[in-house]
């Protein structure tokens, strides 16, 4: 995308010299059987596959130091890839926060379906590209996303905690890590367009963990280490 990541955004973070830096681990879950094109009952309980399990243990033995705080999505496979960290480091607090992927489309799409065939559907969401439609209850507009990003990252720099790992998903981490780079994202047309972009052209494959460092008001993203086995490890 050609960002300087430690540029420091419009919206940067507070200032935080008086107590060091802060380092926020931001972990997309393993393989899930959403990833693997299983069909599944729904986005909140898709279970990670033989291959994320193992994916969970590497991210788990990744950690150079214990983190303070654990944030996990309520969404089974975010909460069964945290559980290896979390029993490796059973001193860290273990939270659910509101980090659950962005599902626009509302759970009756998932229902029994695989990737493939939803695609038509997502191809004619973003298509459309209107950041205020919301296609059914318990579905989450654009709009409604963003908002929840910026929630979480207030919160995030907010937190006491020098050591924070994030167990969530794609989006909801690529929101992340462009709001501490460039500012939040605009809630229109052209921010959507914009995030699509982003979302498909930076690689965040499952296993992955992007580090981010607050020091003095700045935010230094890193790009996705791969700490976890490839998908098609045997």
């Amino acid at each position: 995308m050609g960002v300087d990541p430690t540029r420091r955004p419009a919206h940067a973070c507070q200032p935080d010299a008086m107590h060091g830096p802060k380092t926020i681990h931001l972990v997309r879950h393993g393989q899930s059987e959403l990833n693997a094109s299983v069909p599944t009952d729904g986005p909140e309980t898709a279970r990670l596959t033989a291959i994320g399990e193992r994916q969970a243990q590497a991210i788990a033995a990744s950690f150079d130091h214990a983190p303070e705080l654990i944030v996990v999505s309520s969404f089974r496979r975010a909460r069964e890839t945290a559980a290896a960290t979390h029993a490796r480091f059973p001193g860290a607090r273990l939270e659910v926060w509101p980090v659950e992927e962005f599902h626009y489309l509302g759970a009756t799409a998932y229902r029994g379906t695989t990737k493939r065939d939803r695609r038509p559907d997502v191809a004619a969401y973003w298509q459309a590209c209107d950041p205020a439609y919301v296609g059914e209850s318990g579905a989450e507009s654009f709009v409604a996303f963003l908002a929840r990003v910026q929630s979480v990252r207030e919160r995030l720099e907010r937190a006491p905690e020098r050591r924070i790992a994030v167990f969530s998903h794609k989006k909801l981490l690529h929101a992340l890590m462009w709001s501490w780079r460039e500012g939040p994202p605009a809630a229109d047309r052209e921010g959507m367009a914009r995030f699509r972009t982003y979302d498909r052209g930076e690689a965040f494959p499952n296993g992955s963990c992007v580090e981010v460092v607050l020091t003095g008001g700045v935010a230094r993203v890193g790009d996705p280490r791969a700490h976890a086995l490839p998908e098609d490890a045997a």
